[in-house]
């Protein structure tokens, strides 16, 4: 498993993909804690959602990154398909986990900085745990969204591309629009549940184990329901 982190490592940084989304999330950290005072929990789930829609780009971008042929030679010589997939969406976790520590060390900081003076209450220690799980769950449940439409999966790739937008899009706009038709709720239960875990959180001052433990579980089971999905699919559908 190590050799293969270090080598999936290497292919994504050499293709420079992961350059433009971090620097994106630092642009919209840097304009987003401009205004002060601001409210934890609304800060922290908005900044959530955000890692969710650059994590589904990185996922996506990431099924591209490597050549088919050279991806065949690497699962002949470690002859376990499993963990070969495995260790692809482990290097998509860490880059997620890695997203999600500087979306909460940035406001950390600044917030000393401000003299404590960035958000309307005092910081507390369970802010920033909760905040963190809830930044990392939709870190995972963006990258399992976007590697769902791997190349060989969906092969034409500009409908892929439609489609991984029309899914984000609709993964945190579901809510606006299930009140302006009811009846397309039939639907759109099937897309990420973003909206139904952000809403959650809606007109709360803290964040506490009770009012996160069922979306955190929520959004881990969907996630990782993608994630077996994917491996099923790749699995089947060869080269």
């Amino acid at each position: 498993m190590k050799n293969l982190l270090r080598y999936h490592f290497k292919v994504f940084l050499k293709s420079n993909k992961l350059l433009v989304p971090f620097l994106i999330y630092l642009f919209y950290l840097f304009t987003a804690y401009g205004i002060i005072p601001y409210s934890i929990v609304s800060s922290f789930s908005e900044s959530a959602w955000v890692v969710f829609f650059i994590m589904t780009y990185v996922g996506f971008s990431y099924t591209e990154v490597e050549n088919p042929v050279t991806e065949q030679l690497v699962l002949l010589k470690v002859k376990n398909d499993n963990l070969y997939y495995l260790s692809r969406i482990v290097v998509l976790l860490i880059v997620g986990i890695i997203m999600s520590v500087i979306g909460m060390l940035y406001p950390v900081i600044s917030n000393i900085y401000n003299s404590s003076q960035l958000f309307t209450r005092e910081l507390l220690l369970s802010d920033i745990m909760f905040g963190l799980a809830l930044h990392c769950m939709m870190g995972f449940l963006g990258a399992m969204t976007g590697a769902l439409f791997h190349p060989r999966i969906i092969k034409n790739r500009k409908i892929a591309i439609l489609m991984v937008f029309f899914a984000a899009v609709l993964a945190v706009a579901k809510g606006a629009l299930i009140e302006e038709v009811p009846f397309i709720g039939f639907i759109t239960w099937i897309f990420p549940p973003v909206y139904d875990i952000l809403v959650t959180f809606t007109n709360n001052e803290y964040f506490s184990l009770q009012t996160i433990a069922i979306p955190f579980l929520w959004g881990l089971l969907y996630g990782t329901a993608l994630m077996f999905v994917q491996i099923y699919v790749l699995k089947k559908n060869k080269f």
